[in-house]
């Protein structure tokens, strides 16, 4: 079985590329003169042990820079003491790229001058750490990036050209990355040089390649979940964990494989384009990249039923039932979702949040407590006065009630196992105990008026929820602790 270390969204391609700026160092095209009035900057350029850098390159560029169309604004050099200044600054948004002679090491910083500064202000900026180049792989496909085209990362002195060997190898490679996160690209495509920007998340570590690509999903444990399954005492392991994954593909049925022909089935969550949930067995901490493949048939997560990204008023949720058709895991039952809502601003006749078909002899519902911030989780049982059940009503005979309703955004799991009942939120156990009744199957429910969002319907297996090693429903409990940390 696969043991997994870490959720990120990226890919990997391979290949190198000519980097360059298109423009020479000596290019001081909208440099401020020295006469100009403007703020001063100021600050000292340092190595992993805190040494100062002497002769470090300090480019100054406004936050949209694009290095394929313009210069740095403004150069400068560290001393022989790693001290820097750059004056005649106007008001603005800027950037600050620094390397060191040898460019194998870099540092990035922004910054932004207020317009009420004058000439006679000098800014100290915090010291600049050099740390080693990233470098980043992209798969061409990714930005249908074709020969000739140039891509950028916005606001630092990075630009790639296409070349006739990325063609062929289908992807190109960018080096002399600053270490630090970017949130936006440029794209200059086609003969007539059209430009267009992209929003994207590329946190770039010391020293690492960043690769990726639209047909490549990372998934990542963090050490976070890690320490919330350590619940666990001794060698037990948590059967599996269920973690959202997001993908843009065009597959029929996509499935996650990795090097080793593993196969992660995904389940694709309603009113999402890009979302998808996936479960990994076992929990360790770690990075582990998956090619996406089509299948032959519809592969889904076998722990999950339904997913939701957002839930619509009076939403049926049914299945016909969730005791026989969850892997066969009869009369396990669970719910979550995140919720944010204050309380105070609902009215009685709007308070039901979740209600169970009135199908079975015990139902639930969950709905707001006599404390308006408390939401709770009743459970109910048929009775009748006669015995045709023609004249059937319900009565509460369990209830659970926790004040979530503050307004503030937390995260709701309930599950039910016959009679037994665990609630977590945010991640911790606030109910563990044995209900007055016992659900023989499960019926479907019905959304409120209220938004839940990321619902979620899933079932777990003997493995996730208790094993003869357990004391109680230790598993369980750390399973959904894991689990609060994934979804988050």
């Amino acid at each position: 079985m696969m043991r997994f270390k870490t959720l990120k969204i990226a890919g990997y391609a391979a290949i190198a590329t000519t980097l360059f700026t298109a423009c020479g160092d000596e290019n001081h095209a909208g440099v401020l003169t020295e006469t100009e009035s403007g703020t001063t900057i100021a600050s000292v350029v340092i190595d992993g042990n805190g040494s100062p850098v002497v002769s470090a390159r300090v480019s100054l560029l406004s936050s949209n820079h694009v290095a394929a169309r313009m210069a740095p604004i403004k150069t400068a050099t560290t001393d022989e003491d790693g001290k820097y200044t750059i004056d005649s600054i106007a008001a603005g948004d800027y950037a600050l790229q620094i390397s060191n002679t040898e460019k194998t090491q870099s540092a990035y910083q922004t910054l932004t001058v207020e317009e009420n500064k004058t000439d006679l202000l000098t800014i100290n900026v915090p010291e600049a750490k050099l740390e080693e180049n990233a470098s980043l792989e992209l798969d061409l496909s990714t930005y249908d990036l074709d020969k000739g085209d140039t891509l950028c990362i916005t606001g630092t002195l990075i630009c790639t050209g296409v070349s006739e060997s990325d063609i062929k190898a289908g992807a190109i490679t960018l080096k002399e990355i600053p270490p630090a996160e970017f949130t936006n690209i440029t794209l200059i495509k086609g003969s007539s040089r059209d430009t267009s920007t992209r929003n994207v998340k590329w946190d770039f570590v010391p020293g690492e390649k960043l690769e990726v690509s639209s047909t490549i999903v990372t998934v990542t444990v963090p050490e976070e979940a890690l320490t919330a399954a350590k619940k666990l005492n001794g060698n037990k392991t948590l059967d599996s964990v269920i973690v959202p994954v997001s993908l843009s593909t065009d597959l029929k049925n996509p499935v996650l494989l990795n090097k080793d022909g593993d196969t992660l089935a995904l389940y694709k969550v309603s009113g999402n384009d890009d979302g998808y949930l996936t479960v990994i067995p076992n929990l360790d901490v770690g990075t582990y990249k998956f090619t996406v493949a089509s299948s032959d048939s519809l592969l889904r997560p076998m722990q999950v039923a339904k997913a939701y990204a957002e839930t619509e008023a009076d939403l049926s949720v049914s299945e016909n039932g969730y005791n026989d058709n969850i892997n066969g895991y009869s009369n396990s039952f669970g719910i979550s979702f995140w919720i944010q809502k204050d309380g105070s601003t609902i009215e009685n006749i709007d308070s039901i949040f979740l209600k169970s078909q009135e199908k079975n002899d015990v139902i639930y519902r969950m709905r707001t407590g006599d404390d308006y911030e408390e939401l709770c989780a009743n459970f109910y049982k048929r009775y009748s006065t006669d015995t045709t059940y023609k004249n059937g009503f319900f009565v509460i005979k369990d209830s659970s009630c926790h004040k979530v309703l503050d307004g503030k955004r937390h995260h709701i799991a309930m599950f039910v196992k016959l009679n037994h009942l665990v609630i977590a939120v945010d991640g911790k156990i606030v109910k563990d105990s044995n209900m007055q009744n016992a659900f023989i199957n499960f019926p479907g429910f019905t959304v409120g008026t209220h938004k839940l969002e990321d619902l979620t319907v899933f079932s777990l297996g003997p493995n996730s929820i208790a094993q003869a090693d357990d004391e109680g429903w230790e598993r369980l409990h750390a399973w959904l602790s894991a689990f609060y940390i994934m979804q988050k």
